[in-house]
């Protein structure tokens, strides 16, 4: 067009997706803009992106541990706090429970948080790991403890992962994962814990992304 601009809509093509073959040994067939960009975004997992930039950090018990009532300040159990002085905020992307011994009561389980302007006191501290490797992260701002956590300020419980069940019977058909999506950020100060009603023994996770404050 003569004096003016020439608008090139966009344009969309299919083509062999750049991943494959999959487990059924197939290429699939995937939409690139026109960019080559692919469009479909179940080719990357939910949390790619924080991986990939080295992000992500996971805990977890080893060996069995004693629960104890969650709600108070010196605990056993699992704990995930953000030091005072970090840089960084605590994107809690995955937790987890699992029950290693059936409980003598009704006791659920859920996540309780609370925020303190001192760090909590890790007397069992677990090893952080690095999301990609799975090899201890010195690095790691988040801090995980697996018990006598002296806190100084009393955590809320925010969620239930595990509800009541008969007294002395495992529950069946729990679901040992719960995808929070970053729902869950701990400021510095911040910590979280699995707390339980009563007494249990059981072993716990969580997988964090470390972002900017």
């Amino acid at each position: 067009m003569d004096g003016g601009f020439n608008i090139i809509p966009p344009q969309f093509q299919v083509a062999l997706a750049p991943r494959g073959p999959f487990v059924n040994t197939d290429n699939q067939a995937a939409s690139l803009g026109p960019h080559g960009e692919l469009l479909i975004s179940f080719y990357e997992a939910p949390y790619r992106m924080l991986q990939k930039y080295k992000q992500t950090f996971f805990a977890a018990n080893q060996a069995d541990t004693t629960w104890s009532v969650g709600l108070t300040t010196t605990y056993t159990g699992f704990c995930l706090s953000n030091p005072a002085a970090s840089k960084k905020n605590l994107s809690v992307l995955k937790v987890g429970f699992i029950l290693n011994a059936a409980p003598a009561a009704i006791d659920p389980v859920g996540i309780a948080q609370g925020w303190a302007a001192v760090d909590c006191t890790h007397t069992a501290a677990l090893t952080v790991y690095d999301g990609q490797k799975g090899l201890a992260a010195a690095q790691a701002n988040g801090r995980a403890d697996a018990g006598n956590t002296t806190l100084s300020a009393t955590p809320v419980y925010r969620q239930w992962i595990l509800g009541g069940f008969t007294a002395t019977v495992l529950p069946s058909g729990s679901n040992p994962v719960i995808d929070e999506g970053g729902l869950i950020e701990l400021v510095p100060g911040g910590f979280v814990i699995i707390a339980a009603i009563g007494v249990l023994h059981g072993m716990a996770f969580a997988e964090w992304a470390e972002v900017d404050a």
